[in-house]
């Protein structure tokens, strides 16, 4: 792939917790400019490679370059902070704080000695706010929010830290359906911004329909990359999930989607 359309070039990445391997000499390149999505069953290794890439873990080995020269392991944290926004699939949230506070921090690579808020930084606070639905609750505390509010709090953090790249942990968690697709269609109006984003997405048919390519993964390996008209199948469903079902085209999207296989049911009046 040409190094100027790449975001993430990951070589031989070899990533642990304590002493079990996770991901073993993982090779991947990210596109810039687009979504994409990693899917694959649960302990395939998703997150453990977003926290990877991120430096929330360390790997063990091999390298990640943003670009075609910032080395993500060797770099200064700040420096890769206003690059690389991560939200994690677990937060912790300091209590005691107002939305508007915890979103703040978002501009925590920007400040300086003094770590004063300048006019610039309070403008991107508040167009994260209203991108992330939350301006209304500005003012609220965080420990008096619903899991869906909170949820969408965190995501107007890293939107604050206006980096280049997006990194997303299952960022549809605890969101009803409705708030599930206003964010995914934010992120794909962010994306037409420029901005690369890689998301973990249990969904299937979301991901094919928001992702302009899929990475699928299984015991923390790539097993094939593409776009989701190629690469999701029937038979990937079958030997990457265990999933009987029929891929059909999404009359909406114009993209594949999955229908499960009805179990066949027995009249016991029949024996």
């Amino acid at each position: 792939m040409d190094i100027q359309q790449t975001a993430i070039s990951i070589d031989n990445l070899d990533v642990r917790y304590a002493t079990k391997k996770i991901i073993s000499n993982l090779e991947l390149s990210i596109k810039k400019g687009k979504i994409t999505a990693l899917i694959g069953p649960n302990g395939c290794g998703k997150s453990t490679l977003l926290k990877g890439i991120s430096r929330l873990l360390k790997p063990s080995a091999g390298s990640i370059h943003l670009g075609s020269d910032i080395d993500v392991l060797k770099c200064p944290t700040k420096e890769i902070a206003k690059r690389l926004a991560m939200l994690p699939q677990v937060t912790q949230s300091p209590q005691g704080i107002t939305v508007k506070t915890l979103v703040a921090f978002g501009r925590a690579p920007y400040l300086n000695q003094f770590g004063m808020l300048k006019d610039a930084d309070h403008r991107q606070i508040e167009l994260a706010m209203s991108q992330a639905g939350v301006s209304e609750l500005a003012d609220d505390y965080i420990d008096q929010l619903s899991g869906g509010q909170l949820q969408r709090v965190w995501i107007a953090l890293i939107l604050a830290q206006d980096t280049d790249i997006l990194l997303l942990d299952e960022p549809t968690t605890y969101l009803d359906i409705c708030h599930q697709y206003e964010l995914l269609n934010l992120l794909s109006d962010l994306n037409l911004r420029g901005k690369t984003i890689v998301i973990v997405m249990h969904d299937l048919n979301q991901a094919c329909r928001y992702a302009h390519e899929l990475v699928i993964m299984q015991r923390g390996e790539i097993i094939d990359i593409g776009t989701p008209d190629k690469v999701f199948t029937e038979k990937m469903l079958r030997d990457v999930f265990s999933f009987e079902a029929i891929v059909i085209n999404d009359p909406e999207a114009n993209t594949p989607m999955s229908i499960a296989r009805c179990q066949k049911k027995t009249d016991s009046r029949a024996a």
